[in-house]
């Protein structure tokens, strides 16, 4: 049996919980609240007390998770940013990693809209969250999963708060489900190639970037033959490495749509962050020098006024 742990700043006294709850004893998941219990004040104050910061559920019960913390969201415009920070990490690197584990599988698929949507409430008319979210990420890295996971973590709140700004009509759960899918055939490679999404494309030899460009293809193998998957999706998935200048691959295409220039200019800006390492503050000022040709212009101007708001 698999579990998920879950921040206990993410749950509220006095509500019904539609899935069961269990903390780590001594290496083994105890049962603390059954499916239809609630989280009483004592109940909370005593998890506190004991210095537990987190609880787990069923790995099976995360969609259950995800649906309660929409619904919770609905009735808290009031709470503090910290809470609903803790939400929204809750559900994006959960659905992020059961992406990574298992990507064919419709429930991962699910898991990704619903995290998809849950980002929308979040990040509404609210900077500071999706700079909470963004520092988390590159504060907890460690190895190259746990960096990708955050990565698709970034890209899918960078990208749908982005959208948001724009207030073009890009339908922003399908923009968020291709960012948490869009470098998901990560795992298929090799540990040396996986190493390629952490390295700049012009140090990569020709055998290298010949690898690495095949991952936009890979990622959307992995839904291509799925009747559950959007046709919007898979085609924002294999454009996130491609750029009107027709450099970028695996088409070279020279024309894209509001959604794909978003997805691919906010991957492409995380890539140089998250996987790069590289400061956010010099991408940032050099975006307008290296990027022209690549993006529309006025889309580059609205991204730059957009990250001032968090860099």
């Amino acid at each position: 049996m698999s579990f998920i742990s879950i921040r206990l700043s993410t749950v509220r006294p006095g509500l019904i919980i539609p899935f069961n709850v269990f903390i780590l004893v001594a290496g083994s998941y105890v049962y603390y609240l059954r499916e239809g219990d609630d989280f009483a004040q004592d109940r909370l104050d005593n998890l506190r007390s004991r210095g537990l910061k987190k609880f787990h559920i069923k790995e099976e019960e995360e969609l259950k998770y995800q649906g309660f913390l929409s619904t919770l969201l609905d009735g808290i415009h009031l709470e503090s940013n910290e809470v609903k920070t803790s939400l929204a990490l809750d559900v994006t690197e959960n659905s992020a990693i059961m992406v990574l584990k298992n990507p064919t599988t419709e429930k991962s698929y699910q898991m990704a809209k619903s995290s998809s949507d849950i980002v929308q409430k979040v990040l509404t008319d609210n900077d500071a969250i999706l700079r909470e979210i963004v520092a988390h990420g590159r504060n907890v890295n460690t190895n190259l999963a746990d960096r990708m996971h955050w990565h698709m973590v970034n890209t899918a709140s960078i990208a749908i708060k982005f959208a948001e700004t724009l207030k073009s009509g890009i339908n922003m759960n399908s923009l968020g489900v291709a960012a948490f899918y869009h470098d998901v055939s990560f795992t298929q490679y090799s540990l040396d190639e996986q190493k390629l999404f952490f390295k700049e494309v012009k140090q990569m030899s020709v055998q290298e970037l010949t690898v690495y460009k095949s991952h936009p293809g890979k990622s959307v193998e992995a839904l291509q033959d799925k009747a559950f998957a959007e046709k919007e999706v898979l085609d924002l998935i294999i454009t996130h490495e491609e750029n009107i200048s027709g450099q970028g691959f695996p088409n070279a295409l020279t024309k894209l749509s509001p959604a794909q220039e978003v997805l691919s200019l906010c991957a492409f800006y995380d890539r140089e962050v998250s996987c790069l390492g590289k400061d956010p503050a010099d991408v940032y000022n050099n975006l307008m020098i290296d990027q022209v040709g690549n993006y529309n212009l006025e889309l580059l101007k609205n991204f730059k006024k957009f990250l001032k708001s968090y860099l």
